[in-house]
């Protein structure tokens, strides 16, 4: 298999599958709406020099996945406009890209409110999570166009009113256009039960019902593009409907909104990941799980990844690439988490990132998750938030 087809290959494995059709240069429609050939690649000119270019762009390399019509033999093929016109795509400037900045607000929990929750002893991966560790977890509900109701994305609550998940939740590509975000639920264990209890020794420890509330407003970032391979600004807030009171199994978790907790390293350490495992496509388990995944280097993770056209930033992070163990363990949108420390030798959990995107299938060896990176959105957080 040649170079140009391993990059197209690749570009399939990062981004998700696609449907194929096979036959010789049936008509087809570009992705900009233009009416064209479904062609072996070599043979579409204004596509197949674009795919020479080195570095392929991101825009690019999507374009190109995007117009991906079928296969002859091992050779792609692609629907090749009739009426060729010039491919502009750049690269975002680099003071699109978010830093790390202080920022504070007084709706936001003081870490004597947030991140309180169970400390793990040992490492866990994998695990299902104790029935009342991270409450602070959120499963975001949609309704879809026939009605029924259901959890495909997760976040965590960051105060009385407002859910940390993924841009990607509230306008991502594979996001059906008839499914409408419409609610969370907070202090859910099991799924499949309407009240949780585990036991432990002879005794039965039972949850309150999780609480279900609407989200009155969806605030994705304004620079976030689903159609972007590198999905840069995956990040978005959630506004409920109402305050939500604390207890043990609703709590907010804390965000590092202080240099100092802006300045930690976790590069070669293991930070966790929980949820439910539910993405717009699928679901993995009724019980919250958790994992602890490595963090790796961002140089490390851009090699990886630029073998599919992605370019990985500052704003993101990456962590996994254990085989088998991945964010597919928790949930599209979900945390990753650390626990700080802070001046008074209090432990508090922190959201450090937030599931963007990773290989598929996922839990591929060497090829670790990307998290948007929750310190350098720390000022845009602040900025749309409002009691």
């Amino acid at each position: 298999m040649g170079d140009n087809n391993i990059v197209f290959g690749f570009l399939v494995l990062a981004v998700g599958l696609l449907s194929f059709s096979y036959g010789q240069n049936e008509p087809c429609v570009s992705p900009r709406d233009e009416d064209g050939d479904c062609k072996i690649i070599t043979k579409c000119q204004s596509l197949f020099d674009l795919l020479q270019n080195r570095p392929l762009k991101s825009e690019d390399a999507d374009y190109l996945r995007r117009s991906q019509c079928g296969f002859d033999g091992a050779l792609p093929k692609v629907c090749c406009p009739l009426r060729a016109r010039p491919v502009t795509t750049r690269r975002p400037d680099k003071d699109t890209y978010a830093t790390a900045r202080p920022a504070d607000s007084p709706l936001l929990p003081s870490t004597e409110e947030c991140g309180i929750g169970s400390i793990p002893d040992k490492i866990y991966g994998g695990k299902m999570a104790e029935l009342d560790e991270f409450p602070w977890m959120a499963l975001i509900e949609y309704e879809r166009d026939n009605g029924r109701h259901g959890f495909y994305c997760g976040g965590v609550l960051i105060s009385k009113r407002y859910i940390l998940t993924a841009a990607h939740c509230v306008k991502g590509k594979d996001l059906p256009k008839n499914w409408k975000l419409v609610g969370a639920r907070l202090g859910e264990y099991n799924t499949d039960t309407p009240t949780d209890c585990v036991t432990i020794g002879n005794k039965e420890k039972c949850a309150p019902d999780p609480i279900n509330i609407l989200v009155e407003e969806k605030i994705a970032h304004e620079q976030y593009n689903p159609y972007d391979t590198n999905q840069y600004h995956d990040i978005a807030l959630l506004r409920l409907s109402r305050n939500v009171s604390y207890s043990a199994f609703v709590r907010p978790i804390c965000i590092p909104k202080t240099s100092v907790d802006q300045s930690q390293t976790y590069t070669g350490k293991k930070l966790t990941v929980a949820g439910w495992g539910k993405t717009e496509s699928r679901s993995e388990s009724p019980i919250k799980l958790k994992l602890d995944v490595p963090v790796r280097a961002n140089s490390e993770c851009s090699t990886t990844y630029r073998q599919a056209g992605v370019v990985v930033n500052s704003g993101q992070l990456c962590a996994g690439g254990e085989k088998g163990k991945d964010s597919c363990r928790g949930d599209s949108g979900g945390p990753l988490m650390a626990i700080n420390v802070d001046e008074t030798s209090q432990l508090n959990w922190f959201v450090i990132g937030v599931v963007s995107f990773g290989p598929s299938p996922c839990g591929m060896e060497n090829w670790p998750g990307v998290y948007t990176k929750v310190a350098n959105y720390v000022p845009w957080i602040v900025s749309k938030m409002r009691p």
